[in-house]
């Protein structure tokens, strides 16, 4: 029988499929108490941090972005609303980790309902009562004589000026939504809204699930800035907001990603260079399913604690609901200047290794100053965050976590850059290292990979031949479809 193993003098060295290694998420960027509740709830699911801390974020800034912005010069103000999107495969328990970080907003919902229903009623019968008197007078002016039809229109206009608005339950946040409906929501409630999920069928939509086919992002791109919004359609009430702004806090699966990356409407015009990515390294098959659950204390504190936020005051100038200003110290900011000369230098033509993503690099400074102000917010949870300037430890914290947001967003785009076939070869690639083969047959592989099919596989292998990491055994009959691997792959 022919000798098919390999030696290492008969192979040059392949071209090996460059990864980037993962950073970890840093530790102890967060306050008291989230840092013991991401940590917590990261443990007793099992999951990665990353999962609970950007949904962490993402759910602070859900509190937080319609009363606070961040001054990182006298004419340069960023939001703190931010978009977060964590990659993991199925049965990762991402559902477990968003239910448990985003519950105390649906307690805070149900509550103020709670709140305001007796308020709603007695206003709502007023609002019948003044209704019905409106149709007597009116009915009564229409038949009244030129003198009594004056007096009669003065109590119609004196009434309805009268009349006392019905107050209307709070909304924080939403899931999947057109954005049609995003921007009459967000007009009706401050100008602010989450889109939270733990799915991504956000991107089916925006990608015009429901609009033949039509992306309309114009909304989103807008509320990420803060930046006025008039809309004006003949089929709906216009729409106009000074200041919109929209947190996203988004988990998928890598496959959603590969999909939107096919809309070259998302990738051209910016909203995927608007999203902080974390991609971490999944659990699953190393699961042990006996962590004890978390500690009731620290889900308690949490909870309390993101409550105080969403309960702080409202800020009015001139009797205009407007957003308190956080500033940095003269050290927090001269950290973020350093960060971000760091940043564009980095973005340089053919030189620096971002200058291909420089549609999400150039955003990641006022990203960081973002995700500063919310640490701080959370700093000062049970007090007054704009009485205390945001501090250098909170700045440091936020240049950490951006280290690693730009670390998983190269492995992000390098996975959108890439087409099936070279995906397919990267996966029967780490196939071969992982089952140690010296040789093997397709039949194997697909024995294996049962979604793949042969149309698929035979460019992956054209791409592993090209990369001289195996050899395809030449002959008809049963050596037909077999592989020899380069030795120097396991070396």
């Amino acid at each position: 029988m022919q000798d098919l193993t390999s030696h290492f003098s008969d192979w040059p060295e392949p071209l090996f499929f460059e990864e980037v290694p993962l950073q970890p998420w840093p530790n102890h960027v967060f306050p008291e108490p989230f840092q013991t509740f991401v940590n917590e709830l990261a443990r007793s699911t099992e999951t990665p941090i990353e999962l609970a801390a950007m949904l962490t974020l993402s759910v602070i800034a859900t509190a937080a972005h319609k009363r606070f912005q961040v001054q990182i010069k006298s004419d340069y103000i960023e939001p703190v609303n931010i978009w977060t999107v964590t990659i993991l495969p199925p049965a990762s328990r991402k559902s477990r980790v968003y239910n448990e970080v985003t519950a105390p907003l649906r307690k805070w919902e149900c509550e103020q309902k709670e709140l305001l229903e007796p308020q709603i009623k007695i206003a709502e019968s007023k609002q019948k009562t003044c209704e019905a008197r409106l149709k007597e007078l009116r009915n009564m002016a229409a038949k009244a004589d030129e003198n009594k039809y004056v007096s009669l229109q003065d109590s119609i206009e004196r009434l309805e000026a009268e009349q006392d608005s019905i107050p209307k339950c709070p909304q924080i946040w939403t899931g999947d939504v057109t954005p049609e409906h995003l921007g009459t929501i967000m007009a009706a409630n401050d100008e602010a809204m989450a889109t939270l999920s733990d799915e991504g069928g956000i991107f089916d939509i925006l990608g015009g699930l429901y609009s033949d086919g039509r992306a309309n992002i114009d909304l989103l791109l807008q509320a990420h800035a803060a930046s006025p919004v008039r809309v004006d359609r003949g089929s709906r009430p216009p729409i106009f907001m000074r200041r919109p702004v929209l947190t996203m806090g988004l988990t998928v699966q890598p496959e959603v990603i590969r999909n939107i990356c096919r809309n070259k409407t998302f990738r051209g015009r910016g909203l995927l260079g608007r999203f902080l990515y974390a991609m971490p390294k999944s659990n699953i098959g190393t699961r042990s399913f006996t962590e004890a659950p978390m500690n009731e204390e620290v889900v308690l504190n949490y909870r309390n604690a993101l409550k105080s936020i969403l309960n702080q005051p409202d800020y009015f100038e001139e009797d205009i609901k407007t957003q308190y200003t956080l500033k940095m110290t003269h050290e927090s900011y001269e950290k973020w200047l350093s960060y971000a000369k760091t940043v564009e230098a980095l973005m340089e033509d053919d030189i620096g290794h971002l200058s291909h993503i420089t549609d999400w690099a150039g955003k990641l400074p006022g990203a960081i100053a973002r995700i500063a102000a919310l640490i701080h917010i959370m700093r000062y949870a049970h007090q007054n965050p704009w009485e205390y300037p945001i501090s250098f430890e909170d700045m440091a914290s936020a240049v950490k976590i951006g280290h690693v947001l730009t670390n998983h967003a190269l492995s992000v785009f390098d996975l959108l850059q890439q087409d099936g076939a070279q995906e397919i070869a990267k996966t029967i690639y780490q196939w071969i290292k992982r089952r140690k083969l010296q040789v093997f047959t397709r039949r194997e592989l697909q024995r294996d990979f049962r979604r793949f099919k042969k149309d698929d596989v035979l460019p992956a292998f054209e791409i592993l031949k090209e990369r001289v990491a195996l050899r395809e055994v030449e002959g008809n009959g049963k050596g037909k479809g077999m592989y020899i691997v380069n030795p120097h792959v396991f070396a």
